[in-house]
């Protein structure tokens, strides 16, 4: 069975790069080419199990991202395609 991969569109790609490093290699995050102003960063998930860790790795992730890159947009896209804002908003 193939699981979709977990993407975040981020913009600039110096946030994406710093996403990338957070996750680390735990996670196998890898920033796809792009340009400076933008960039994708995917994890390969290994199961569904692991798709619902990641997920919320990336979310938590995206604070420390906002936090030293306050310019930054981040979206993760979920699998019907829709894109969510990354840091989520508090409750």
């Amino acid at each position: 069975m193939v699981h979709p991969p977990v993407i975040v569109h981020v913009s600039p790609r110096a946030a994406a790069d710093l996403l990338a490093d957070l996750l680390g290699e735990d996670y196998g995050a890898m920033v796809a080419d792009g340009s400076e102003a933008e960039a994708l960063v995917n994890v390969e998930p290994i199961d569904e199990r692991r798709r619902g860790v990641v997920i919320y790795r990336v979310i938590q992730a995206s604070r420390t991202v906002a936090d030293r890159h306050p310019e930054a947009r981040m979206f993760l896209v979920t699998e019907e395609g829709s894109r969510w804002r990354l840091p989520p908003p508090a409750l």
